[in-house]
Parts: C-alpha cells; structure tokens; sequence
C-alpha cells in the first residue's frame, strides 16, 4: 500500500514540474490497475493534451471509470463533459445528474455548477431554491465564486422560497450531504425557517430540543414547535404533541388532547399515532375502554407499516383474546372502513 501511495506521490510530482509525459506513464499504469484517483488523473491529462494528445473521447473514457467508483472530481468532470458536449454528445440532464452526484459528496465546484444549471434550466427545471441552496453550499465549501453567480437571486428567493432555502440547508447540515455534518448550525437553519411558520422546520427544531441534537434538551420548547408544526398538518408533529400530551411530556398531562392529536395523524396515515390510539382505546386512557376500537386501531396500524407491524400484530392478539369471534370480526370490519375511508 505504501509502495502504491509512494508511486502515486512522484506521478503527481512529476505532472507539478510539468514532467507530462513522465506523470502520464506513471497514472497510465496505475489507472489501468484500476485506481480511481490515476484515472481521474489521466482523464485530465488526456483532456488537456498533456503529455499525450488531446482526447476528449478518452478523457471521457477514465473519467467515467473514476466516477463509477464515486471519485467526485471525476464525477464533476464528467458532467463538465456532457455539459459542453466534449467526447460525448452535449447532455445537460447526464451533466446534471453527475454533478449532483459529486455536489452531494461535498465537492464546491461540482455544487456550484448545479447550481448553474438550476439557474438556466438546463437539464434540470428553472429553480431558484435549488440554485440557491447548491450555491450556498458551494460557498461554504469554499467555492469563492458561488457568492457573486448567487447575487442576481437574491432578489427572487424571500418568503416562503426563503424559508424553503434556509429548511434545506438545516437538512443539508443533519444529514451532512454536501457539508460536513453540522448539528448546531442544523438547528441555527432550521430555526430561521421554522420562525418563518415552515412547518417541516419547525418540526425539526422541536425534534432538535426533544433529542437535544445541536441544542440543550428541553421538553417543554420541543412541545412549543411540535403543536407549531401539528396546528400546520404536519402529520409526525400531531403524533409527537399527542404523545407529549399522552405522558405529560414538556406539557401538562391531558388524555383528550392527545386523543386528538393522534386520530388527526391517524387521518394522515401516521402509524405510530394509529398504534398509540389502540393502547388507549385499550387500556381506556382518555376514552371509555373499548376491546372492539383498540382491535380497530391495532389492525389499522399493522395494515400500514412495516415498521410497527410486528407491535400492532401482538397487541391486536393480546386484545382478540379478550374479544369473542364475532367482535373480532366487528373490529376488522370497523377497521376496513375506516381504512376505505381514509385511503392515501
């Protein structure tokens, strides 16, 4: 490995004094071995005419090996390629698609080219969020450029585009895709979104507080922009501030509203809401005890998920075993319309 690296090391020397054809021999035997970083090398070299004839064509060639073992400036160049149609027939939507390959893994250049192309609509629809969002990210990556091509949108992107802007940019720092993960400035951008009313950040920022993911934990702000983003329609938050309600979470225990925080969810397809309605309905918490509606809500919730399948199958059993057949086949039934009822 070390004896690879080393040859690696006195190829990229060689091609820093200009020694051209020494450095495209070196690349050229490593490259043909498979290794990402010589092939992008190459594919520069041939791009260039550098110590070997110009050719797009075999530029193209390495530079679309590199990129499929994910090298991201061989993936940028690539879509420098197919923008420009060098080597390959111009194509701006390939162009788009490899760029955002390499914009997503962080690379400045490649996410201020994406940008670019938001800009003109080119291979992509006309979208000054997203031209604004990759530009941003450019720049933070220290894309100086990327500020003043960013200027002319200033103008077009304020209120709700704004606030989609600085959501996708808190996004983009709690995932870390384009930036490196950033929890604290995830929650700075998801804040100024959120106090805009963007729903989506404003039940990121309760989430923040819930986990303390970025910001110190505190219950009772998480309860604050979850009933925020719950009286918008997000669906996740009406089930988070009904369970909040549920156990006396950051807010004052109340069954009631809890009730009505989740059957709001439920409506929206939300799983977790549908299940916690069973275990009310069934333990009586906030509703008259009810076998037949905590059966409802336990087949409604393994109906619609995976994920909580599994829990709604044994809990809709442990209730089934207090309920005579007739009454199971009430609590499908009631089950069915409500499903056909509220289908999505």
């Amino acid at each position: 490995m070390a004896g690879i690296a080393g040859e690696f090391e006195n190829a990229v020397q060689s091609y820093d004094r200009k020694d051209y054809s020494k450095a495209f021999a070196a690349f050229g035997k490593m490259a043909a071995g498979g290794d990402a970083d010589a092939q992008f090398r190459l594919g520069t070299l041939y791009a260039k005419g550098h110590g070997v004839k110009q050719s797009y064509p075999e530029a193209v060639g390495w530079f679309r090996k590199a990129a499929m073992q994910g090298h991201a400036e061989a993936q940028n160049s690539l879509g420098v390629r197919y923008e420009r149609g060098q080597g390959v027939a111009k194509d701006h939507k390939e162009a788009a698609a490899w760029y955002r390959k390499a914009a997503l893994q962080g690379l400045a250049l490649a996410q201020a080219n994406l940008a670019d192309l938001y800009v003109k609509g080119l291979g992509v629809a006309k979208d000054d969020v997203n031209a604004y969002v990759w530009s941003s990210l450019a720049s933070a990556n220290g894309e100086v450029a990327a500020a003043r091509k960013r200027a002319p949108l200033e103008a077009r992107v304020t209120g709700e585009k704004r606030a989609e802007v600085q959501y996708r940019l808190g996004a983009a720092y709690a995932t870390g895709q384009g930036v490196p993960q950033d929890h604290q400035r995830a929650v700075q951008w998801f804040m100024k979104a959120a106090m805009q009313g963007h729903a989506m950040a404003q039940y990121q920022v309760a989430a923040s507080y819930d986990r303390g993911l970025g910001i110190a934990q505190d219950y009772r702000q998480a309860a604050v922009w979850f009933e925020a983003a719950a009286v918008r329609g997000h669906a996740r938050a009406q089930s988070a501030i009904g369970y909040m309600y549920d156990i006396g979470q950051g807010v004052a225990a109340d069954s009631l509203r809890a009730i009505d925080w989740y059957e709001k969810a439920a409506a929206q397809g939300d799983v977790v809401a549908q299940y916690n309605l069973g275990s009310m309905h069934g333990t009586g918490r906030g509703v008259n005890q009810s076998d037949l509606q905590a059966h409802k809500w336990f087949s409604i919730a393994e109906a619609h998920s995976d994920r909580t399948a599994t829990a709604a199958a044994e809990s809709r059993k442990l209730v089934e075993a207090r309920m005579t057949p007739e009454q199971v086949a009430e609590g499908l039934r009631l089950a069915r319309e409500w499903m056909k009822a509220n289908s999505r």
